[in-house]
């Protein structure tokens, strides 16, 4: 409450050595900024890394089709992820590594590095790397015995709709046809799509349903939110929106919202510095008015 009191009465909270904490606030956003932004060039790297290999691994010739071309840039990818977190995951997840980037800012490239977040890690890391080649990805929760978010997973949009995938198991499924198959699909035809498991397949995921965003973990907020989504897209496309694959740039995201604070703090010391020198320029031109004259004497 002091503090906004000063905040409010700029020349006040200047004159009471207001301004060291308004310097302390312009060199750790200032630091927070250029953080952000080494991480999130470094995230880039990296992915982009991934995404060039895979694109490497797909042969096209002129007569592939569109949603062949595709399939493989899919299917190539959930390979590669699972390749890379398959040996880091028995790691990492009995020597878990903790701290500021690790638990609180928790970007992708942790996910990438360690995979101790065990499913979570692999879908993440797959929709990062399918977003770094502009492919539209939700990252839905799937019901597993009867419970929600028992299990996560990854869909892609294709030309021919969405589409299923699971890096920790390696998994994707294709229809007779031999196109890639969605999660509608598995779950109405499980015994169909079940026989192109892997033999040490953990058999609870069974396609029995899945979320693509817990409306209810904030109270109050997120069904706001939700209710207005009704309203503005219409219940279908609320009810299949994923709010995780928004998250999955966290260093872009907290670079911009770091940029805007330092741009907030910024304009206000500069306002501060302006009245505080326009105040001293009055007082230096104005005559000191607590000194009487001396009356003179008649002689």
């Amino acid at each position: 409450m002091n503090l906004f009191r000063r905040l409010i009465q700029p020349n006040s909270f200047l004159s009471r050595n207001g301004k060291y904490i308004i310097i302390f606030l312009n060199g750790f956003l200032l630091a927070s900024l250029v953080y952000f932004y080494i991480e999130k060039q470094y995230e880039k790297g990296l992915f982009t890394a991934m995404a060039s290999f895979v694109k490497s691994q797909v042969v096209n010739t002129p007569s592939d089709s569109q949603a062949g071309k595709e399939d493989s840039l899919l299917t190539k990818s959930v390979h590669l992820v699972h390749q890379i977190c398959e040996y880091r995951m028995p790691v990492f997840v009995a020597n878990n590594i903790s701290g500021v980037k690790a638990n609180v800012i928790a970007p992708v490239s942790v996910d990438l590095m360690t995979a101790q977040g065990a499913c979570g890690s692999h879908a993440y890391v797959l929709a990062r790397l399918l977003q770094e080649m502009d492919i539209e990805t939700r990252i839905p929760q799937m019901t597993v015995e009867g419970q929600s978010a028992g299990h996560i997973i990854v869909e892609a949009k294709t030309s021919a709709g969405w589409v299923v995938m699971d890096a920790l198991s390696d998994v994707f499924f294709r229809k007779p046809d031999g196109q890639l198959a969605g999660f509608k699909d598995v779950h109405s035809n499980w015994e169909y799509y079940k026989q192109q498991l892997p033999a040490d397949y953990n058999m609870a995921y069974r396609y029995e349903g899945v979320r693509y965003t817990n409306w209810d973990k904030v109270p109050v907020i997120m069904p706001l939110l939700k209710n207005v989504m009704y309203l503005a897209v219409g219940k279908e496309k609320t009810d299949s929106y994923s709010i995780r694959s928004l998250g999955l740039k966290k260093n872009n995201i907290l670079f911009n919202l770091t940029l805007g604070a330092y741009l907030i703090v910024m304009l206000f010391s500069i306002n501060l510095y302006l009245k505080a020198k326009k105040k001293a320029a009055l007082t230096t031109a104005a005559p000191d008015a607590t000194v009487a004259p001396v009356p003179v004497q008649p002689i």
